[in-house]
Parts: C-alpha cells; structure tokens; sequence
C-alpha cells in the first residue's frame, strides 16, 4: 500500500488521507503514506465503531482541496 500511496502523492492535485484504526496502527507508517501537512491529513481512531465520531473529520479533510 505505501508504494500505491507514494505513487498517488506525486499525482498533481492528489491527496493522500491515512486512517488508522486501533492501537496497532504504526504511527510511522501513517506518517509516510499521508500527504503534508501530516498533522492534518492523518486521523486516528480507537476502534471500528468510532468511526463516526471522525467522519466529519474526514469528509472535510477529503474533499477540502487543500
């Protein structure tokens, strides 16, 4: 997956979202395969079934253009 995601972060106008889901998600893993700014373009949550309390979040940083 970090090979597609290098791939689509030098694509013109493309951004790369990580999500991690649980305590098991490697920080420096997420941090590689997000697009700059890291702080905005990684989101973690604890589990599955809090998903929804990110999914503003998400939406936002998805489809924001920035």
């Amino acid at each position: 997956m970090k090979v597609e995601a290098a791939k689509l972060k030098r694509v013109p106008q493309t951004k790369v979202v990580a999500l991690g889901i649980g305590s098991g998600a490697n920080e420096d893993e997420l941090n590689s395969t997000a697009s700059a700014p890291i702080a905005r373009n990684v989101i973690r949550v604890q589990n599955f079934s809090s998903l929804p309390d990110v999914e503003m979040q998400l939406t936002h940083v998805s489809c924001s253009g920035q």
